[in-house]
């Protein structure tokens, strides 16, 4: 059974929440953001020709790089055999290191010595630091090489390979590539369009069920469809609403241009004009909400704490109307963003009483790994904040 190491991103835990029901956690590192985990669930929802670890990763927004487990070695010079041994095995000439926990020291005397012992292999390490995935990405380094990653742990020294690598590409394509891109709607990122679809949906089916084609995605505030879109490339059918007229056609455009390059159904997408409190039809099959939400009015400048206050009922109030709907339709999965607004060194939310509402409605949150209701993507710097959560109804 294999094992494998994944390098998780900025949040980690969206990362981990995003990964159940897609493995079993081995054990996580918190300081270096490091996960291990075995009984992987490979999806092809689309019959794309990849290898199963490159599919695994493309389906997550939050997981770097992956690699898999080659083995533990207590002596350094095993260690470098063990490295060599593979990279002998294969007819490729480049090669890279990233190293956890041991130190510069380490990651250089593998470069020297790796490049002492191949004279023909090229060493991808510039100015011994290690790799990012973006460098693995640009020089190709999977495709012509190896990429090991050496995680010390004590006086071991844990050796992985690594066998898939986040797509940048695709990523650029899915948002800056979109024919329409409004900066006053918000600019939900693909990776955590994908985070929130994948939470939503990891609520209804099983490992045992892991690409059921009953699920159907709700984005009741779509803007630019960027979850409709993710949901059709994951292999799902989608429904995309908005009060703007303006916004669904043009969310209804972007999803036909990504159906040519990522090669889904353009009528695995329906897009309405809709008020988010009465978005849904008698007629809609069963679904999941995955969606940014409504994250207030989109400020030129820091505004004041009443005009905060003052969308942030605004907020709330939207949210009570569109969950009372939500319930009223049965929908079994709620992923969504609420703002958080940062001032004065704290954050001023309405989730409190957002969880309060959804409680009495029947719903309760999904707990995060550090046992909290809610998770924060935010950005460095950046005056709102996503405050992340996932409903259930009560068991």
């Amino acid at each position: 059974m294999k094992t494998y190491l994944l390098i998780l991103g900025r949040h980690p835990e969206l990362s981990r929440a995003e990964l159940r029901g897609k493995l079993d956690e081995v054990f996580y590192d918190e300081e270096k953001n490091l996960l291990l985990g075995k009984n992987l669930v490979f999806t092809n929802p689309r019959d794309l020709p990849r290898g199963e670890e490159q599919l695994f990763i493309d389906q997550l927004g939050g997981t770097i790089r992956m690699a898999e487990v080659v083995g533990e070695f207590f002596d350094k010079t095993k260690l470098q055999e063990a490295i060599w041994k593979r990279i002998e095995s294969a007819e490729k000439f480049k090669c890279g290191f990233t190293v956890f926990g041991g130190g510069k020291k380490l990651l250089t005397d593998l470069i020297f010595s790796t490049k002492s012992h191949f004279k023909k292999i090229r060493v991808e390490n510039y100015n011994q630091e290690n790799l990012s995935s973006g460098q693995i990405f640009q020089r190709r380094i999977l495709q012509k090489g190896h990429e090991f990653i050496i995680w010390k742990r004590g006086e071991s020294y844990l050796l992985c390979e690594t066998v898939a690598n986040q797509n940048l590409r695709n990523y650029e394509l899915r948002d800056r590539k979109k024919d329409f891109r409004d900066a006053k709607m918000g600019m939900l990122p693909p990776k955590l369009a994908q985070i929130l679809l994948n939470l939503a949906v990891e609520g209804v089916r099983t490992k045992f069920e892991p690409s059921s084609n009953s699920i159907t995605v709700l984005d009741p505030f779509c803007g630019s469809g960027t979850v409709n879109i993710e949901a059709a490339i994951a292999g799902f059918k989608t429904i995309g609403s908005d009060v703007n007229e303006r916004f669904v056609g043009k969310a209804s455009e972007n999803f036909a241009q990504m159906a040519e390059k990522f090669r889904y159904e353009k009528t695995s997408g329906e897009f309405r004009v809709a008020n988010a409190k009465l978005c849904l039809k008698e007629s809609d099959p069963v679904v999941v909400v995955a969606t940014e939400g409504w994250l207030g009015e989109n400020f030129e400048a820091r505004p004041d704490r009443e005009t905060i206050h003052k969308n942030a009922g605004e907020v709330l109030d939207l949210w009570r109307q569109v969950l009372d709907h939500l319930t009223n339709n049965k929908v079994s999965v709620i992923a969504g963003c609420l703002p958080a607004w940062n001032r004065a060194g704290s954050k001023q939310t309405v989730s409190e009483k957002f969880f309060l509402h959804a409680d009495r409605l029947g719903y309760a949150p999904v707990l995060f790994s550090d046992g909290k209701p809610s998770t924060y993507y935010e950005r460095e710097n950046a005056f709102v904040a996503r405050e992340v959560f996932v409903l259930r109804p009560k068991a």
